[in-house]
């Protein structure tokens, strides 16, 4: 299994988390440790910085889509006044689970579910 003190440094870079808000999250933290565990083929190194990677923005994202659903409403209007909810945190997750993924490529079975070519095609009736 990846390491989950390594990953959880990376997530706390990434959402500039300190370490005792960051243990809430540690079931997050070792459910993308298990996940990614599973998507690698059986030669690949666990300890290769782009397999943390993947697996802290993994966790990351998980973290921020919690958080976006949690808060509940994104905008609300009181007379002149407009708050909109950053989602800036999101959008980040979102870019780095996505280049994450595209740098494990070569390291993930290629039966993984993000294998792009394993993917489902209607073609007609």
């Amino acid at each position: 299994m990846i390491d989950t003190e390594l990953i959880k440094k990376s997530v706390a870079l990434m959402g500039g988390f300190e370490k005792e808000e960051l243990e809430k999250y540690d079931s997050f933290i070792l459910a993308a440790a298990l996940s990614v565990s599973e998507l690698l083929d059986e030669d690949t190194d666990e300890t290769d910085a782009r397999v943390i990677r993947l697996a802290a923005a993994k966790a990351y994202h998980s973290i921020c889509c919690t958080a976006e659903h949690a808060d509940g409403a994104t905008s609300f209007t009181a007379g002149e006044i407009t708050v909109k909810q950053d989602s800036s945190a999101k959008d980040f997750a979102d870019e780095s689970l996505n280049s994450a993924i595209k740098d494990c490529r070569t390291l993930l079975k290629s039966t993984s579910e993000l294998d792009e070519t394993n993917g489902f095609a209607f073609l007609g009736v």
